[in-house]
């Protein structure tokens, strides 16, 4: 299994911009009328891979530390 540390700024780009259109696409909880003016193709590298990051290292650290 990959580790969080073994995650590249690419890796967690890809993933930040995969989630960010999933939300808006696919609005799974419903929630995408509370951001309106999101728009998956005007956010960063940078901040993609951000939250990529932040959404993994939150998911792992809820399975294996609960």
């Amino acid at each position: 299994m990959a580790k969080i540390d073994e995650l590249t700024d690419e890796k967690a780009a890809e993933f930040g911009h995969a989630f960010v259109r999933w939300l808006t696409d696919e609005d799974p909880a419903a929630v995408a009328h509370y951001f309106a003016d999101l728009d998956p193709h005007a956010i960063k590298d940078a901040e993609a891979a951000e939250l990529g990051r932040a959404v993994l290292e939150d998911l792992l650290a809820d399975r294996y530390i609960h």
